[in-house]
């Protein structure tokens, strides 16, 4: 799919969030918050797109991240015109050990429809390097936030600010 529609540019929407720890509950399928943070998560996308949001870009983390990523394909394999963009802060080596996130990850990783290397090693910063260039992207913001303001959602959050980004919250502590 073009990254043009209509011969003006696409508008793109990333995503920022916290990985399982940060979560204010257990992120299994029969935990009642889990199952409203994800309703939450699939009716703000729909939002999105119906606003005409038609690229994603995910930093595919574990946690929000990827809960984002595997929400946009199922919704683009539901027959909406959208696209997936995974920005990697360094190239990924094969995992000696297999995790159910690592598992995930690579399935994810496997129906994007484009993939970006910030840095070609890894190195202290390579995180946030990998942050600015989603919200640098980005038209707009979604923020899975527990309200903490430390740590790399809160920085990629202050750092949209500073971008006058447009943010939007699921806000974990209300769940």
């Amino acid at each position: 799919m073009e990254l043009y529609k209509k011969g003006r540019e696409i508008m793109k929407c990333c995503v920022t969030g916290h990985r399982p720890k940060g979560f204010p509950f257990e992120r299994q399928d029969y935990i009642f918050s889990y199952l409203k943070y994800m309703e939450l998560l699939e009716q703000e996308i729909e939002c999105l797109i119906r606003e005409g949001y038609t690229h994603f870009i995910t930093g595919m983390a574990e946690g929000a991240d990827l809960d984002f990523a595997k929400t946009v394909l199922f919704l683009r394999d539901q027959g909406e015109p959208i696209t997936l963009e995974a920005a990697l802060p360094y190239p990924l080596k094969p995992s000696k050990k297999m995790t159910a996130y690592s598992e995930a990850r690579d399935d994810v990783l496997l129906c994007c429809n484009q993939k970006h290397i910030v840095s070609p090693y890894f190195h202290q910063g390579c995180m946030q390097k990998r942050n600015k260039y989603m919200v640098d992207q980005s038209d707009i913001v979604l923020a899975i936030w527990n309200g903490e303001r430390t740590g790399g959602t809160w920085n990629t959050i202050a750092y949209a600010q500073t971008q006058n980004k447009t943010i939007r919250y699921i806000l974990l502590s209300e769940l």
